[in-house]
C-alpha cells in the first residue's frame, strides 16, 4: 500500500482522528505528535501500529532532522518568561523540559522575527497596490465608455483653400487667395513666396517658419496667428491686424507695416524692418538691442 493513495485514521490513547494522507501522518511522527506505537487504520476496522507500516516511516535520520526543523511551529521564545509574577510562584520546582540546542532556538527566533516583519510590511504594500489597481480600473472603464479619437491632421497640398486646411511643408508660391478664409489653417514651414493674401483671414493659423517673402498681406486678419521664425522680408503688412500674434524670431527686413495693428504682438528676437534686432521682451513694438546699451 502506498501512503499517497490511502487516507489513514489514527488512534492514540483511544482517541480516533482523521482521515489524513500518509504525508500528514509522517510529518506528525517527525514532530512527535505520533509515535511508532500509535495505531493507524484505512477503514477504522483493522488497526496496525505505525511501526508495522513502513510506508509511513520517515526516510532517514538526516531527512527527519531537516523536516523536524521545517515543521517546528514554535517561535523560539520561552513563553514561561511572559508569565505574571503571581503565576511564577505556582510553577513546579522541577522543570520537566530538557535543554535544547542553542542553534535550533536561534533559528526559530530568527524565523519568528522575519515573519513578524513581513506581516507588518504587508499592509503597507497592500493599500498602495489597491489604490493603483483602482485608478487603472477607473481609467480603463472611462476609456471604454467615452472613447475619443485623437485628431490626426495630415498635410494635403492639393486641398482647396478653406478654414483648417493643412498645407504644412507644402510648396505653394505665388498663390492668389485674395479675400479667402483660412481660419485655423496649418501652414507651418510652407513656401508661399510672392503670394497675394490681400484681406485674407488667417485668425488662429500656424504659419511658423513659413517663407512669406514679397507676399501681399495688407488688410489681412492675422489675430492670434503663429508666425514664429517666419521670413517676411519685403512683405506688405500694411493695415493688417496682428493683434496677439507671435512674430518672435521673424525676419521683417524691408517689410511694410504702415497702418498695421500691433496690439500685444510678440516681437522678441525678431529682425525689425530696418534690420535691427528686437530685444527678447519686445511686445507691441520693437525695442532694439542697440537702444538698450548704456
Amino acid at each position: 500500500m502506498k501512503k499517497k493513495n490511502i487516507l489513514w485514521y489514527t488512534r492514540q490513547h483511544g482517541a480516533i482522528r482523521g482521515p489524513f494522507t500518509g504525508s500528514v501522518i509522517t510529518n506528525d511522527i517527525i514532530i512527535g505528535r505520533l509515535t511508532m506505537s500509535d495505531e493507524v487504520s484505512p477503514n477504522q476496522e483493522s488497526w496496525h501500529i505505525i511501526l508495522s507500516v513502513p510506508d509511513l516511516h520517515p526516510r532517514n535520520n538526516g531527512d527527519m532532522d531537516k523536516a523536524k526543523r521545517h515543521l517546528d511551529e514554535r517561535n523560539g521564545f520561552d513563553r514561561r518568561l511572559q508569565n505574571a509574577a503571581d503565576q511564577i510562584a505556582k510553577r513546579r520546582v522541577k522543570d520537566r523540559r530538557t535543554d535544547e540546542d542553542k542553534f535550533d532556538i536561534y533559528r526559530r527566533q530568527l524565523r519568528t522575527k522575519l515573519m513578524l516583519k513581513f506581516r507588518q510590511q504587508k499592509p503597507l504594500l497592500f493599500w498602495p497596490l489597491v489604490a493603483t489597481f483602482s485608478v487603472l480600473s477607473i481609467i480603463t472603464v472611462l476609456a471604454l465608455i467615452f472613447p475619443k479619437k485623437l485628431p490626426i491632421s495630415l498635410a494635403n497640398c492639393l486641398a482647396p483653400a478653406a478654414p483648417e486646411v493643412n498645407w504644412s511643408n507644402c510648396l505653394k508660391p505665388r498663390l492668389n487667395l485674395q479675400n479667402k478664409d483660412l481660419t485655423n489653417s496649418q501652414l507651418r514651414n510652407s513656401q508661399l513666396i510672392g503670394s497675394n493674401f490681400m484681406n485674407t483671414t488667417f485668425t488662429g493659423s500656424d504659419l511658423a517658419y513659413a517663407d512669406l517673402r514679397f507676399t501681399n498681406l495688407n488688410y489681412s486678419q492675422l489675430q492670434n496667428t503663429i508666425l514664429l521664425g517666419s521670413n517676411l522680408k519685403n512683405a506688405d503688412l500694411s493695415y493688417a491686424d496682428l493683434t496677439n500674434a507671435d512674430l518672435s524670431y521673424t525676419d521683417l527686413t524691408n517689410a511694410n507695416l504702415g497702418g498695421s495693428k500691433l496690439d500685444n504682438v510678440r516681437l522678441g528676437n525678431a529682425i525689425w524692418i530696418d534690420g535691427q534686432l528686437c530685444a527678447p521682451h519686445s511686445i507691441g513694438y520693437c525695442i532694439t538691442v542697440d537702444s538698450q546699451e548704456p
